[in-house]
């Protein structure tokens, strides 16, 4: 089968919890932070926070609590998931990872699950937490060490003690009338072994685990004589909003509080004591009547059993003994809290839905002081919109958000400058991203609002004081929206013909683009968009024009200072350094260069320095090993230059007036090619540079290079020169150029592509030549005039030997190589028209045995790159010195092959929500929604007026938009303006400026946004007949002699609008927008008034689908009727930017339209196939059908008469109609989020997709609960795609066709080829790579990143098609050993938490592969590699008996669900991989080493 491996190249980066205490030592102060299903650990001191750690566990993370027992020096967390498990983890400090002490799952059969988040709160005793994820139900965890001899917990067992099950559970497994149930352990090797727990005498702390039996939660102790169960107990209140245990004496029944809603929707508290009435809870008479603000949402536990209630509007104190005490605050929910000082319960940090944070004080009175007598609270200043706070101490506080950056911040007593916290952001930027793209986007974002009379005057209205000083910022691309792709390689959305929507699967990924990630994210106060790429980037610093370069060098030349100059002032340093920039252009040589004295700017000055040949073009230089000697060679002489005298020192010349046409220099040692054919070494020798020898050769010289192997060394050992004439490369051993026997041809290796089918040649010449050792590995890299790189993995142990060989095509252009160290990494730069840096990729694994480094190419931001020259510069670290676009200019380099991330600030409370890019207008489209503030004027101006006013130009339907208009302009006289409105905008994608920018019409927003070309259609009664019958015309239509020409590149807007009083759209539109580059506006070209939201739009063969509500539409730009029979098109001004000229020939009409199922959210195409994804309905597929209507048929649906339609151009034929035609459908209820189409497999690789069974391990087409499964199903269509849902699922669902006949497979059904849940919902799904299409010799063409999409937490993944089965069958097999055999955080079930799930059922996962764990495989040691290969059934030191249930364990996994005689897809158990299917261990790191280089 053909497998979808999904693989995170960006990890979800939303904080929902966070909590902090001594976790790794007992003075250190650890923050913990929950992401998703990631949980990290960080050290924080001085300041700043270091991280610790990263871990995963197998389940998305609900809540977070550390507990600090008082007999342990280090405390534990308690962490849940959202699928009802838990677990206790602490710290090994010896081996320095987190470690399970307990697990478990409390599920209850017949509950119903909470409408809230599940609920978790420890008691502050640390005696019992208390769980509310079920309706009425809470559970009860004893966190005592013998809950016999406690005296609370005596009463509360006796309900239970006497049903103790027989039947129990874990992870899946179940033992029938066995005396212990299963616990997972680790044993020597690291392995995971399932044995029986043995009863022991010592009691245990925490609780060990939680099983299901028939309902009922329990828990079990690997320590302890019995096992006792997890309290359930029964409460009155269904809708519980919060719950906190309060403060009490330790000598007190614990008792709890729960904040609820009743069937009146009013909002109370009640508590709950334990221990009363035979182990039943009862509700404490003295709280039953409290009745609160209706929008309260937390508790908030104070001393003396009182607690506070927050609600959006105010603060309340109640307890059991006392009158309620209340206090306004600002209108705004709050979102997160926690405590200054926790032990004194007097100073309370709150975070609100704005992004204000404030402070609570609380003053104590009463007899004990610990009654509630006032309540102060300030405001602190302005942060992200928190979902977490965390105090570390020292006035630092750690916040987490959903929707914005994390954050550590530090509160100040006094109010900060504006200057003050204006230095801090910059600093905090600097995490990031550049302060002047950061600082100059958001100017510039902001001068659109200016434009429109100020929506919110809030905005330029005095900043209040903060009390906040940023101190660190952490990225968060979270809620990901939408994203596009952009980068190099991309192919112009403009003219998409059927060849390039996968008509054969390869069209579209030749064209695809890679690069960078464009996003849509944050929300409320911090919206913005992130730009992620995988790579290097070069951010410029300064530049000139400069052309004609023709080499480029830097060298740095450190100079002690002066005596005198030293003593004058003891502040400067002891050296001096001068940063020279050797540019040679074509007859000359020109220096400028830079000194760096600490403390003083840089000054870039052209350098006239003695000794240089400053007349002549210099063909190599470089700085000698001891620094005081350059080499300069020219076409003329080699010179040895004095860097403190600035005078020639030596001077060489060939003999006879002969030219040198290629020269390398690296420290001592030089090579030069003379008269065309002979290679010259050198050598300088006590200050001397001396002639060693010289070689001829039979053929021309392209290209020489005398870098060292070993760059410690610094010595090279050979000569390497590329040939003119013989297209080859030779190498010379040094130091008499003797050559090496070993042949290094530039013939194309086998199972290379190449353009060239007619020769084994690529056709380029040598360019560039280097020798260089990446990853331990010697290679010797040649760069070819048409953009092919060659690398040679060397062996140079006894005698030079090519261990491997490979050809990429890197570009088109010739490449020039050029070595440099990029933040300590040996690294080579490929210069062309699409540079690259090339290195090897690292892993923490220690191998006795030596193989091949790969090495992984990673794309560079800036095109057309020609040369560059690493600078050894202290002021500027990791700089480089780059001529492109006829510019010479100095950047700096970020790390290579990891993700950057930068983020460029939208306007406060400006989300941005569909984003769209075009390249041939390098521009991006950007549709927004901007919340207005309750306390900004509202047209207060004529300005104001007059902008809303015009609006309704954008209207063509004239009707349509009298009607809007005359509802709006009611609305808005009596009710004011709408909470929220849309905005267009389109922006520079260079400087990421606002070129132009318009607003929608009052209660529109935006809701889809593509990029497209439409063609130019005729009227339908000009069009040419063909026969007398209804038949295809799609060839025809295709090369029509009528269609006159395209409107190219303009971005195509859907909106929805939404009255209030109404619960749907009933209206929507979709505007043509173009920027017009004479006039810097924004033209809307034309526009079409939908009936309903148009929900997606996508371009397809030149013209626009449309998602508009329950129907699917097909757009066509056609020419107008005549100016008699239609309304002129509209025209005029729309703001201050943006014009309304409407084409006066062509407007947007609709082709034809069919009806879908509920509501149509997304779509996708393939070829001529359309995939629609239903909110409710899962997936439909249509096919585009065209045909010629008779010309009697035409002329009796036709107004226009035949002698009209001659008159007009037109023929008596018949006219071209189209029409979708239903195909199939999923009839699963999947709430669709996203679609995407997978490409078929290419034909090279159909035959492996399907290789032959093992066993009975391979599935079959089968039927359960009313879905279809098809897992080795032959017959599937090339009409395949990939669903993701609102339930973190992705499913691959396919079409059958050519059925054989007795089949039971019905053709109008979409089948489930994969599922799998993701824990994460996506929300985008975009085709396109991250990173450069390098294919591997060893798996040419078997994965494809076809797919990129974002998802709700923020991270960026990459969904890769596996087109061989047998190799995906060996992942699936490495996945199953790696998941069941590798000990995670939490111990939790990893087939649970990878299986598909949803609100109707939950089922086991096949069809994709999980790369994240696949991934990991790489960084075990080697040890634990072989464990893993070979399935754990190595030499491992357990008995028969344990053996045994190993096996039992594993097989469980692989069981077969049925239902009947029909069985489903079984899972493969743990295996040995090397004898199931015939591979060695090396193969499978090469085979997963390949995977790594796809992200």
């Amino acid at each position: 089968m053909q497998y979808q491996y999904v693989v995170s190249a960006y990890k979800a980066s939303s904080v929902s919890k966070s909590t902090n205490g001594a976790f790794t030592s007992p003075q250190a102060c650890n923050l913990i932070v929950a992401k998703n299903n990631q949980l990290q650990v960080f050290q924080f001191a001085a300041g700043r926070l270091e991280q610790v750690g990263s871990w995963t566990l197998y389940g998305k993370i609900a809540s977070l609590h550390f507990i600090h027992p008082k007999d342990r020096l280090t405390g534990v967390i308690l962490v849940t998931s959202e699928k009802y498990q838990f677990a206790v983890l602490s710290w090994n400090a010896a081996d320095q990872r987190i470690v399970t002490e307990s697990t478990g799952e409390f599920v209850e059969v017949t509950g119903r699950p909470s409408t809230e988040s599940k609920l978790v709160a420890v008691d502050p005793w640390q005696r019992v937490i208390a769980v509310y994820a079920y309706q009425g139900i809470v559970h009860l965890l004893p966190l005592v060490s013998d809950p016999q001899s406690h005296s609370i917990w005596k009463t509360l067992l006796r309900v239970t003690s006497k049903d103790k099950s027989t039947n129990t559970s874990i992870g899946g497994l179940s033992t029938q009338n066995k005396p212990y149930p299963y616990a997972v352990h680790q044993n020597e090797s690291g392995l995971m072994i399932p044995k029986y727990l043995q009863p022991d005498t010592n009691s245990t702390e925490f609780i060990e685990g939680a099983n299901r039996t028939k309902g009922k939660a329990t828990a079990y102790s690997e320590r302890s004589t019995d096992i006792y169960p997890i309290l359930t107990r029964y409460i009155h209140e269904l809708k519980v909003l919060d719950m906190q245990f309060l403060h009490g004496s330790s000598d007190e029944q614990p008792t709890f509080a729960v904040l609820y809603e009743d069937a009146n929707m009013q909002r109370h508290v009640h508590a709950y004591r334990l221990g009363e009435a035979q182990g039943e809870m009862q509700p404490l008479s003295l709280w039953s009547s409290l009745s609160l603000e209706a929008a309260a949402t937390k508790l908030i536990p104070l001393l003396g059993g009182e607690v506070m209630v927050v609600g959006d509007e105010s603060l309340a104190v109640v307890g059991p003994s006392r009158q309620p005490l209340g206090m306004s605050k600002r209108a705004a929910a709050v979102t997160a809290w926690t405590w200054i000082d926790a032990n004194a319960c007097t100073r309370l940090l709150l975070a609100d839905e704005h992004g204000v944070l404030s402070l609570v004080v609380l003053e104590y009175g009463g007899a004990d002081q610990h009654s509630v007598q006032d309540i102060f609270i300030e405001r602190l200043g302005s942060t992200s919109v928190a979902t977490s706070l965390s105090y570390l101490g020292d006035g630092c506080v750690y916040i987490g958000s959903h929707c914005g950056d994390q954050m550590l911040v530090r509160l100040h007593t006094q109010p900060l400058s504006p200057e003050t916290v204006a230095d801090a952001s910059r600093r905090t930027l600097c995490l990031w991203g550049d302060n002047s793209d950061i600082d100059g986007s958001m100017k510039i974002l902001e001068n659109p609002l200016s434009d429109t009379a100020n929506v919110s005057k809030q905005q330029q209205a005095p900043k209040p004081s903060t009390f906040v000083e940023p101190l660190q910022l952490y990225e968060n691309l979270a809620p990901m929206v939408d994203l596009c792709i952009v980068g190099m390689g991309e192919s112009t959305p403009a003219r998409n013909t059927p060849a390039d929507t996968l008509a054969n699967g390869s069209k579209r990924e030749a064209g695809g683009s890679y690069g960078s990630v464009v996003s849509c994210s944050g929300m409320a106060n911090t919206p913005g968009l992130r730009v992620v790429r995988n790579g290097i980037g070069i951010g410029r610093l300064y530049g000139i024009d400069l052309a004609g370069v023709m080499g480029l060098w830097s060298l740095t030349i450190a100079q002690p200072v002066r005596a005198d100059e030293s003593a004058m002032d003891l502040d400067k340093p002891e050296e001096q350094r001068t940063v020279l920039l050797v540019v040679s252009l074509i007859d000359c040589t020109l220096l400028l260069g830079w000194t760096e004295p600490a403390g003083e700017q840089i000054d870039v000055a052209e350098m006239a320095l003695g000794g240089w040949r400053l007349s002549e073009s210099t063909l190599a230089t470089c700085l000698s090993r001891s620094g005081r000697h350059v080499v300069q060679v020219t076409r003329q002489a080699v010179l040895l230059i004095d860097s403190a005298r600035w005078a020639v020192q030596t001077e060489w010349k060939p003999e006879n007036g002969a030219g040198i046409s290629a020269a390398s220099v690296c420290g001592d040692q030089v090579a030069v090619a003379v008269n065309g054919n002979m290679v010259v070494y050198f050598e300088k020798q006590q200050d001397v540079l001396k002639q060693v020898a010289c070689r001829q050769l039979d053929k021309a010289i392209a290209c020489i290079d005398v870098h060292a192997w070993d760059v410690d060394s610094g010595t090279a050992t050979h000569v390497a020169v590329g040939l003119w004439a013989a297209n080859d490369v030779c190498l010379l051993a040094l130091p008499d150029l003797v050559p090496v026997e070993t042949k290094l041809s530039l013939d194309m290796p086998q199972g290379t592509s190449s353009d060239s089918s007619s020769s084994s040649k690529s056709g380029g010449l040598p360019r560039s030549v280097l020798m260089s050792t990446l990853g331990g590995t010697p290679y010797l890299l040649v760069g070819l005039g048409d953009g092919y790189l060659h690398q040679f993995a060397l062996s140079l142990e006894s005698s030079v030997a090519v261990c491997e060989h490979k050809a990429i095509a890197l570009g088109s252009g010739p490449l020039l190589l050029t070595p440099f160290i990029n933040h300590g990494k040996q690294s080579v730069f490929a210069a062309s028209d699409h540079s690259a840096v090339l290195f090897a990729e690292t892993r923490s694994r220690e191998r006795q045995d030596k193989r091949v480094s790969k090495l992984i190419y990673a794309s560079v931001d800036v095109r057309g790159i020609k040369r560059m020259a690493p600078v050894d510069s202290q002021a500027m670290p990791m700089a480089m010195c780059v001529v492109s676009d006829m510019q010479l200019w100095v950047g700096q380099a970020d790390p290579v092959q990891q993700l950057h991330v930068r983020s460029h600030p939208l306007p406060r409370w400006a989300a941005p929500h569909r984003i769209a890019h075009c390249e041939a207008l390098s521009a991006y489209a950007v549709a927004s929604i901007h919340s207005l503030d309750s306390e900004a004027p509202w047209a207060d101006s004529a300005a104001d007026a007059a902008v809303w006013e015009s609006q309704a130009l954008l209207n063509t339907n004239a009707q349509q938009a009298k009607l809007l208009d005359s509802d709006v302009t009611a609305i808005l006289a009596a009710g004011g303006p709408p909470a929220e409105i849309g905005r267009f905008s389109i922006l520079d994608s260079q400087t990421m400026g606002v070129l132009g920018s318009v607003l929608l019409r009052p209660f529109e927003m935006p809701e889809s946004l593509c990029s497209l070309s439409l063609k130019r259609l005729p009227r339908p009664e000009s069009t040419a007949a063909s026969e007398n019958a209804l038949q295809p015309a799609g060839a025809a239509f295709g090369a029509s002699g009528n269609v006159q020409g395209w409107l190219d590149n303009v971005f195509v807007l859907g909106t929805s609008i939404v009255l209030p009083g109404e619960d749907d759209a009933r209206r929507g539109r979709v505007l043509l927008c173009g920027w017009d580059f004479a006039l810097h506006q924004i033209r809307i070209v034309g526009s079409f008034t939908a009936l309903g939201a148009v929900y997606s739009v996508v371009p397809f063969r030149g013209m626009l689908l449309a998602a508009v509500n329950g129907r699917l539409l097909l757009l066509g730009w056609q020419r107008r009727a005549s100016s008699g029979e239609t309304a002129a098109a509209a025209r005029g001004k729309v703001g201050s930017s943006a014009v309304l000229a409407e084409d006066a020939d062509y407007e947007l009409v609709v082709l034809c339209s069919q009806q879908t199922q509920i509501t149509a959210l997304s779509i996708s195409t393939n070829g001529d196939y359309i995939a629609v994804g239903d909110v409710m309905s899962s997936v439909s597929l249509y096919h585009y059908e065209e045909y010629m209507l008779p010309p009697a048929v035409a002329a009796a649906t036709s107004s226009i008469s035949t002698q009209q339609q001659q008159a007009r151009g037109g023929t008596a034929g018949g006219q071209l109609r189209h029409r979708l035609v239903p195909v199939s459908r999923d009839y699963s209820g999947v709430w669709t989020t996203a679609i995407a189409t997978v490409a078929p497999p290419l034909e090279q690789n159909r035959e492996h997709v399907y290789p032959d069974p093992i066993d009975a391990e391979t599935g079959f087409l089968a039927r359960q609960g009313g879905v279809y499964y098809a897992s080795a199903f032959r017959n599937l269509s090339q009409e395949r795609f990939v669903v993701a849902d609102a339930y973190s699922n992705l499913i691959r669902v396919s079409r059958a066709e050519d059925v054989p006949s007795g089949d039971a497979v019905d053709g109008s059904r979409m089948y489930v080829e994969a599922r799998w849940h993701l824990g994460d919902m996506v929300n985008v799904i975009r085709p396109g790579s991250l990173v450069m299409d390098i294919p591997d010799p060893e798996f040419p063409g078997v994965f494809r990143p076809l797919l990129i999409y974002g998802t709700l937490h923020g991270a960026v993944g990459v969904i890769t098609s596996v087109e061989n089965g047998k190799l995906g069958r060996i992942l699936d097999r490495l996945q199953t050993n790696m998941a069941h055999l590798l000990p995670t955080p939490g111990l939790w079930d990893y087939s649970q938490w990878r299986g598909f799930s949803s609100d109707q059922r939950s089922t086991q996962a096949f069809g994709f592969l999980d790369g994240d764990l696949i991934e990991q495989f790489l960084d075990l040691p080697a040890e634990m590699q072989q464990q893993v290969f070979v399935g754990g059934s190595g030499e491992l030191a357990i008995d028969e008996e344990e053996y045994a249930l190993k096996n039992e364990y594993w097989n469980s996994y692989s069981r077969i669900e049925a239902e009947g005689n029909v069985a489903v897809l079984s899972q493969m158990a743990v295996s040995n991989i090397g004898q199931r299917e015939d591979i060695s261990l090396e193969y499978l790191i090469r085979l997963v080493e390949s995977l790594t280089r796809l992200h």
